[in-house]
């Protein structure tokens, strides 16, 4: 019935839309070298230190490289760094840079305007992330991982200077840096805007305000920042990347953002052709707007998307530790087949068709998504099948329910969140299991899930970098919660060992693929989760736009795109 109603409502908005665009034209020849989006949720700062949120994230990738970076397929490219390597330790890696990297020209290299990259720049955007009175948001990136990284933080905590023990110039053109201990993921960490290469220079002109007045070596440079209105982006001409016919990139000469705050009105707006790219639907225009399939109905056929599957599962977490007087009075932590009960009894297939029209993937894997690096589709996680799961019941000694006290399923304040739960509850119920479900503030929730105080939540979880680690590490004794995202708690030597085994840098990707692998089965057997669905990414865009992508981690490149008039071949 909740369906029916939403769909009722979003055929009404859309009869209201048509009328806003069949009046669209094709972008006039004169805007073709100027690329525009909008950021609904606004930006604080253009420092990649500061980079912690998704605006953040895309405007970093416009203004800044780091040593390496992630290609299309989400693998580790190089970028500034023109190679590198690792001992047999696996603890220090050596780093060799480009040298046609130069800076963007501003005010702050004085008469010369720009500078060639060198590896002390490396040393210095490092240490700066690491200083306490950066108070960057990466910090966590860096301290534990780098030798002497926590050593320097404290010094500079405590209003002392010094450098960083594990990160040492060789040379203009190299670089190395040590680790604590061997961790294969490095380079993927190194892939964040918290890697980013940027210049004292900059910070010693600008102090604070290097935030409004960006300095990088990215593709665009910083143009014009009318707070809450808009932020130019002017083409790098110096930028070091060609594509392979030679050809310097970017292709496009300007990057317009706005900050249109009302998602209704980003949409409409987008209809008319004030904006190339879209992220996101409002959700009260989205039954009119997508199809089940998460296709373009009519009108909106006419512009093009793309989506896939984000770094991001959903599911519910489940407490597993019996020390805890949460733990200690769930049937769920002391029943593996009453977990794996939960899960049968889901049909992710309806949950994602009618209530994410599309926009979403059945969990029938394991905790990575189906865009992860390392994603095997032979681990076979849970399928809807309710007789399956009143076995299960039965096996745990609750034959169809009967004595099974009722569960409490806590969720944060989300309609969304809230209307998928409401479908478990009544998928549950079908096979005899009670739930009763309770909302209470975010941060609230939040708190409790790490405090260890409730046995069934509902979360997710983003990957901060496309590695499997930043997966699999939510399921061993050394991040149990709140020391690190171990919130159900789970314990076991054996994933310990696999997941030790997986960090050394020295293996190739297949054989950290296949640790990873084995570690999933384990997770998905032992059902420390209730698995949902992984979530999608997209973006709506006008036909004219060419060259642009999309990859599960949600990125926004504009170094390749490029817009052509109608009458032009415009396949993405």
């Amino acid at each position: 019935m909740r369906f029916v109603s939403s769909l009722t409502v979003g055929l009404a908005i859309c009869s209201f839309l048509c009328s806003s665009c069949v009046g669209h034209k094709p972008a006039p020849v004169e805007s073709l070298s100027e690329f525009i989006y909008n950021e609904p949720d606004g930006i604080l700062s253009l420092d990649p230190a500061q980079a912690s949120y998704r605006s953040a994230l895309w405007t970093s990738s416009h203004l800044f490289n780091g040593l390496v970076e992630l290609d299309s397929a989400l693998r580790i490219a190089p970028c500034i760094a023109s190679s590198w390597s690792v001992d047999k330790s696996g603890m220090e890696w050596t780093f060799r840079l480009r040298t046609d990297v130069m800076f963007h020209p501003d005010a702050c290299f004085g008469s010369v305007r720009t500078r060639r990259v060198v590896a002390r720049d490396v040393k210095y955007s490092l240490e700066r992330i690491l200083d306490a009175r950066t108070k960057s948001t990466g910090l966590w990136a860096f301290r534990t991982t780098i030798a002497g990284a926590d050593e320097f933080h404290r010094e500079t905590r405590a209003g002392r200077s010094g450098s960083v023990e594990g990160i040492t110039v060789v040379n203009d053109s190299v670089i190395t840096i040590r680790l604590t201990k061997p961790f294969a993921p490095f380079l993927a960490v190194l892939t964040m805007p918290y890697g980013s290469i940027i210049p004292r220079e900059a910070i010693e002109a600008y102090g604070a305000e290097y935030g409004r007045h960006p300095v990088g070596t990215g593709p665009f440079m910083f143009g014009l920042w009318n707070q809450d209105r808009e932020l130019l982006l002017s083409r790098n001409p110096q930028y070091f990347k060609v594509d392979s016919t030679g050809r310097r990139l970017p292709y496009l000469e300007r990057v317009r953002i706005t900050f249109v705050r009302d998602p209704k009105s980003e949409f409409l707006e987008f209809t008319k052709g004030a904006f190339d790219v879209i992220s996101s639907v409002d959700e009260s225009f989205s039954p009119s707007v997508f199809d089940a399939k998460g296709g373009l109905r009519e009108p909106y056929d006419r512009f093009r998307v793309l989506r896939t599957a984000a770094n991001t599962i959903e599911y519910y977490g489940i407490l597993l530790d019996t020390t805890l007087p949460a733990g200690r009075t769930s049937p769920l932590a002391r029943s593996k087949a009453l977990r794996q009960a939960l899960n049968y009894a889901i049909d992710r297939h309806r949950i994602v068709t009618y209530l994410l029209s599309g926009r979403g993937i059945p969990a029938y894997h394991g905790a990575l998504p189906p865009t992860m690096p390392g994603f095997n589709d032979s681990v076979q996680g849970y399928r809807y099948d309710p007789d399956r799961a009143r076995r299960l019941l039965a096996q745990a000694g609750y034959p169809n329910g009967k004595g099974l006290p009722k569960l409490l399923l806590q969720l944060g304040n989300s309609q969304r969140t809230a209307s998928i739960a409401e479908a478990v509850q009544a998928q549950w119920k079908d096979v005899g299991i009670d739930v009763e479900l309770r909302q209470v503030d975010f941060p609230q929730h939040l708190s409790m899930v790490r405090a260890g105080e409730l046995a069934l939540w509902r979360t997710s979880w983003i990957g901060d970098y496309p590695d499997p680690e930043n997966f699999l590490a939510l399921f061993i004794s050394s991040t149990i919660a709140p020391k690190g995202p171990n919130t159900t708690r789970i314990n076991r030597s054996d994933l310990d060992s696999l997941y030790e085994a997986a960090l050394s840098p020295r293996l190739d990707d297949a054989s950290r693929n296949a640790l990873y692998t084995r570690m999933e089965r384990i997770v998905v057997d032992e059902a420390p989760w209730v698995f949902l669905y992984y979530h999608v990414v997209l973006r709506v865009f006008q036909p004219h736009v060419k060259g642009l992508t999309l990859d599960g981690s949600d990125r926004l490149i504009l170094e390749r795109v490029s817009k052509v008039p109608y009458h032009e071949d415009f396949s993405p």
